[in-house]
C-alpha cells in the first residue's frame, strides 16, 4: 500500500483516491502471509472451553433417589410386623415339633439312667440349637425384608431366610464353641485354681456378649450379601 505524502490518498494501482474509499480489511477474516516456503494462518482458532455438566446431589435412600421426609415409609413397619408375627407363629409350631421329634429319638432306645440321662442332654444341645437357628430365621426374615425394600432388590422368602440363618450360625460355630470351651474348662478349673478358673469364665461371657452384641451388624452383612 502507498500513500501519498500527506497522506490523504492511496495508489490503488491504477489511479490515487481518498484514504477515506479504500476497502477496509474485515478484523474477523483471516489474514494469510504468504511466503516462498510456506503459508501461515493468522487466523485465531478459538478455544472451547468445556463446563462440567450440574447434577443435583441427590441423596439416594431406598435406592430410588429420593430425599427427604417419607412419612409414608412408616407405613412398612406395619409390614415387616406382620411378616414377624406370621413368622414366629409357623417358627414356635416348627420348634415344638422338631423338639419333640428330638426328644422322642433320644429318649426312646434308652434302657437304664444313664443313658436316659445322656439322651437329654443330647436332645437338649440339639434343641438349643435349633431353636437358636429358629429365632435367627425370624430376624433374618424381617431384616432381609427391610434391606431388600433399602436396596431396592427382592427379598430372601421365608427358604432363603432359613439358608441364611443357617450359614450365619455354622460361621459363627468357631465363636460359640470357644466361648463353650472356656467356660468348661473354667468350671472344671474352680476347685484347684479359682483364679484361672474364673478368669476363664470371665473371658467367655465377655466372648458371648461381643458375640450378642454384633449379631445384628453380622447379620445385616449376610443379608446383604445374600440378596
Amino acid at each position: 500500500m502507498q500513500l501519498s505524502e500527506d497522506g490523504n490518498y492511496m495508489w490503488n494501482g491504477d489511479e490515487w483516491v481518498p484514504v477515506e474509499q479504500a476497502p477496509v480489511i474485515s478484523e474477523t477474516e483471516p489474514v494469510e502471509v504468504q511466503t516462498p516456503e510456506t503459508t501461515l494462518a493468522t487466523t485465531p482458532v478459538p478455544t472451547v472451553v468445556s463446563t462440567p455438566a450440574v447434577t443435583p446431589m441427590v441423596q439416594n435412600m431406598g435406592g430410588k433417589g429420593t430425599s427427604g421426609l417419607d412419612f409414608t415409609r412408616g407405613f412398612s413397619t406395619l409390614k415387616y410386623g406382620l411378616a414377624a408375627f406370621l413368622s414366629t407363629i409357623l417358627t414356635v409350631i416348627l420348634i415344638i415339633i422338631v423338639n419333640g421329634i428330638i426328644f422322642y429319638v433320644a429318649l426312646s432306645g434308652a434302657d437304664d439312667v444313664e443313658g436316659f440321662a445322656v439322651g437329654f442332654v443330647v436332645s437338649m444341645i440339639i434343641c438349643v440349637l435349633f431353636n437358636i437357628l429358629a429365632v435367627t430365621q425370624v430376624l433374618t426374615l424381617v431384616m432381609g425384608m427391610g434391606i431388600s425394600d433399602g436396596l431396592d432388590k427382592p427379598g430372601l422368602g421365608y427358604i432363603g431366610s432359613w439358608k441364611t440363618a443357617f450359614t450365619a450360625i455354622l460361621e459363627s460355630t468357631p465363636v460359640i464353641l470357644t466361648s463353650a470351651i472356656m467356660a468348661g474348662a473354667g468350671i472344671g478349673m474352680l476347685e484347684d485354681s479359682p483364679g484361672v478358673g474364673g478368669l476363664l469364665i470371665f473371658i467367655s461371657g465377655v466372648v458371648i456378649m461381643l458375640f450378642q452384641m454384633g449379631l445384628l451388624a453380622f447379620m445385616a452383612r449376610k443379608i446383604a450379601t445374600d440378596l
